[in-house]
């Protein structure tokens, strides 16, 4: 279970997310690279890191503003995300893998770390996503719709226009670059005002509402479009290797440690 001790833990618990189909792409390399990873590896001196896979997320704005509260920290009965007068169909089987948790635990997440992974079809190169976007959310998710007109998260929840998370940005992506020589990785300050942003600021104001002080351990993948055996083993070996980094950086900065209370 997420929020233990990142000093001495035996054990850090991941959860990863990717995409499903939207508009031509049929198959989203971003779930197949989710899909691929082990459930669970090591790497250089850390502790085991264990992986929970999440079930392919639809490109719906407002499935993915009810999902990620819920994936992320435990919602008591009774109490759903707030989704306006049209809640999404939830795919039930996105919270079949999910740790047991005391459910009157609101605060406490499940997870220790996330990792967000989405495609960035033009690229040929893999980006680390140092922020998210509040608003402007123009383009038409899967559903046609848009979050133009929608105001919860300015209005209602007055959140910051921008959110970060809650590592050494330059850090991560140093021990991610020196762990993958030759791969073209890159850190971006722009996720797209698209679903990737979208689920990117989700994750990050459920942590900020929890506490506004305190940092997020979640982090953004940008893939590339192709999802060709070579891609994906590429991508996963890439995943990998940013999940290493967040880790460990987290582990050397004090910035997590409200985290691990």
């Amino acid at each position: 279970m997420g929020s233990r001790d990142l000093e001495d833990p035996k054990e850090f618990t991941v959860l990863v997310t990717g995409f499903g189909a939207f508009g031509n792409n049929g198959i989203n390399p971003s779930h197949l690279i989710a899909s691929s990873l082990p459930s669970s590896f090591t790497a250089d001196d850390l502790p085991n890191i264990k992986i929970v896979k999440a079930s392919p997320i639809p490109v719906h704005y407002r499935t993915v503003r009810d999902v990620v509260p819920r994936l992320l920290f435990p919602q008591p009965p009774g109490k759903m995300a707030m989704t306006r007068s049209y809640p999404p169909s939830i795919p039930t089987s996105l919270f079949q893998d999910l740790p047991d948790v005391d459910p009157t635990a609101e605060d406490k997440p499940r997870f220790d770390f996330v990792l967000h992974i989405g495609m960035a079809a033009p690229r040929e190169y893999f980006t680390m996503e140092t922020c998210a976007h509040r608003d402007r959310y123009l383009g038409k998710d899967e559903a046609g719709e848009t979050m133009e007109a929608d105001t919860l998260w300015r209005d209602e929840y007055k959140a910051p226009e921008i959110l970060r998370p809650g590592f050494d940005a330059e850090d991560v992506w140093k021990r991610w670059k020196s762990d993958l020589m030759g791969v073209d990785v890159r850190p971006s300050s722009d996720a797209g005002r698209y679903l990737c942003d979208f689920i990117y600021y989700t994750s990050l104001v459920e942590y900020w509402r929890k506490d506004s002080k305190a940092m997020a351990p979640v982090m953004f993948l940008h893939v590339p479009g192709s999802s060709g055996d070579y891609d994906i083993e590429m991508g996963r070996k890439v995943a990998l290797g940013l999940i290493g980094a967040m880790v460990a950086s987290a582990r050397r900065t004090e910035g997590l440690e409200h985290y691990a209370q």
